[in-house]
């Protein structure tokens, strides 16, 4: 008993199973204090009317917020027409776009008359966030909703005693009508934008450790044999990640039944990715060893909830601090660009990935100027 005691991977199990349910629990910090906050929406007033600016004004200070938040649901933005409006529901814009039609003071002055509710539309930018845009269309609709009555209820109160026809009385006392529209429409590909991650990371990882324990039998006897080595290494890497990235792509559509637009910019796409993180976790191996592969490890858990979670939702030291040094941050948000917002192989996240891939590679070659090596020169 005393020599169970004893042993030290009884004291690694203790500080292990202490240590692994507080990275855990830190983990679930971005999904249980997530609230949404600044969120930016836009507002286009087409009516020269009173009611119209009223409108407009009252929601450009609107200031509700929610529960322990300390700042509004929304951030208004607003514009003099829908077409500009309509540029800025792009890949990081806004979120939405509330359009106040023409004549809508007019409008609501005759509808005693017309019997007609007037309609204000609604554009989601489904594409940004599809979960975080399905709570935009409750709240906006609701709003207006509450406005609505609000109207309804001075209009009705103005008419006094007057006699309205039955039925009139309730479009009178509900003047307005809600219509939304979706834009850059995720359709049946919702979880496509984070169903590549978890594999594309998982087998760069596999990979790179396999790539390392391969170099440990090779036994440099100059400085040129170790980068003519790791040049070759760098190209069957490159040939590795193509077969990722098709494979993978090939794997969601026969397996999850995904039908991708351009299937052949996709694949390029993750291959891209998976070199790019290949040769990252290449670059910090080479230097640290098997404990940098904790480093990336540990990214898993701790990225797939912020990348799933709009930045909104985010508490402001994610946003700031954490999110935007995430490298599979540009896998994510390239596969959405991709998919939703019909862009190019070129884009901004191509690019920060061939960014990543060149960092790698120098770290990769320069560690083999380290003293590691010269030791073991013959």
């Amino acid at each position: 008993m005393q020599a169970i005691f004893k042993n030290t991977f009884l004291g690694f199990a203790i500080l292990a199973s202490l240590l692994v349910t507080l990275i855990m629990t830190i983990a679930q910090i971005p999904s249980a204090k997530s609230t949404m906050q600044n969120i930016p929406v836009a507002i286009v007033n087409e009516d020269q009317g009173a009611l119209g600016k009223n409108i407009t004004k009252q929601i450009m200070n609107n200031k509700t917020k929610v529960d322990h938040a300390d700042n509004p649901i929304f951030k208004w933005h607003q514009y003099d027409n829908q077409s500009a409006a309509e540029k800025d529901l792009d890949f990081n814009g806004n979120y939405a776009t509330v359009i106040i039609p023409k004549n809508f003071t007019t409008d609501i002055m005759q509808i005693s008359q017309t019997n007609q509710p007037v309609t204000i539309k609604i554009v989601l930018n489904q594409g940004r966030n599809n979960t975080l845009s399905t709570s935009i269309n409750q709240i906006l609709t609701g709003m207006f909703t509450k406005i609505g009555t609000g109207i309804g209820n001075n209009s009705l109160a103005k008419l006094g005693d007057a006699t309205i026809p039955a039925n009139k009385v309730n479009t009178i006392a509900n003047p307005l009508k809600v219509e939304v529209t979706k834009t850059h429409q995720t359709t049946n590909l919702e979880a496509a934008s984070s169903v590549f991650f978890q594999p594309i990371w998982i087998a760069s990882l596999a990979v790179t450790m396999l790539m390392y324990f391969a170099s440990k039998a090779f036994q440099p006897r100059h400085r040129q044999d170790v980068l003519k080595f790791k040049t070759i290494t760098v190209g069957l890497i490159a040939i590795i990640s193509i077969l990722i990235g098709f494979s993978t792509r090939f794997y969601a559509s026969q397996i999850l039944d995904y039908n991708f637009p351009d299937s052949l910019t996709l694949s390029l796409f993750l291959s891209l990715a998976s070199f790019a993180f290949i040769m990252l976790f290449s670059g910090f191996i080479a230097w640290l060893g098997v404990p940098g592969v904790a480093i990336f490890g540990l990214l898993l858990f701790f990225g797939l909830p912020l990348l799933v979670m709009a930045p909104e939702m985010l508490p402001t030291f994610y946003q700031n601090w954490i999110l935007p040094w995430l490298p599979m941050r540009f896998l994510y948000e390239g596969i959405r660009e991709l998919l939703y917002y019909s862009n190019n192989f070129i884009n901004q996240n191509t690019i920060a990935l061939m960014v990543i891939s060149l960092t790698g590679l120098g770290l990769f070659f320069l560690e083999s100027f380290s003293k590691r090596h010269k030791a073991s020169f013959l």
